[in-house]
């Protein structure tokens, strides 16, 4: 996530902008300073959001999507900037590009893929046979807290005992239910309400 800062004089002509106002933008400050913002803006999305911040006296807030010179989701903000008397001399126009929260990828290995696709083929609501019920009191804890989402050392600490035991459980407990990896645990925890 990237957060844009441009600032402008009483007038509106832009002083400064920050390198990712200015690649999101689409301009480069050595061309801009001294000229209108508004001239700057491209994108219409944003040049009307400046327009609305550039006529009110208070803080202008809006979720933008821009098209130029790239697409772009923005949470913007535009306000006023004051002296110590309270007397405008300038704009300030801040925005966070969310283009990326809103595009996750993830690359998955071919193995953990058909491990994925082999648990989607499963009926909901199936679980697997629980043979859990083979497991000492505290190597079941510790697969709780694995569901949980919790570390080793965390887990260390939790139950109060060295890290090195903890894995020394958890080669036992991934024998005893057949499991081959830590997200295998967590799988298992889970489906089996063990968190």
């Amino acid at each position: 996530m990237c957060v844009g800062l441009v600032l402008t004089n009483a007038a509106g002509r832009v002083t400064w902008a920050n390198r990712a106002a200015q690649a999101t933008l689409g301009f480069q400050l050595a061309e801009a300073a001294g000229r209108p913002l508004g001239t700057l803006l491209k994108d219409p999305t944003i040049a009307e959001f400046w327009h609305r911040a550039s006529e009110g006296g208070e803080v202008v807030l809006g979720q933008l999507t821009l098209h130029w010179p790239s697409p772009r989701q923005l949470k913007a903000n535009a306000s006023r900037c004051l002296d110590a008397r309270g007397e405008c001399i300038g704009r300030a126009l801040l925005f966070c590009d969310v283009t990326q929260e809103r595009h996750l990828q993830v690359q998955l290995s071919e193995e953990t893929a058909r491990r994925l696709l082999h648990l989607a083929e499963q009926q909901p609501g199936t679980p697997a046979a629980a043979p859990h019920t083979g497991l000492t009191p505290q190597e079941l804890r510790i697969l709780r807290l694995v569901g949980r989402g919790l570390g080793n050392k965390e887990i260390a600490r939790e139950i109060h005992v060295a890290e090195t035991t903890v894995r020394s459980h958890l080669k036992h407990v991934y024998g005893k239910l057949g499991l081959a990896s830590r997200s295998e645990a967590i799988r298992y925890a889970l489906q089996h309400g063990l968190q």
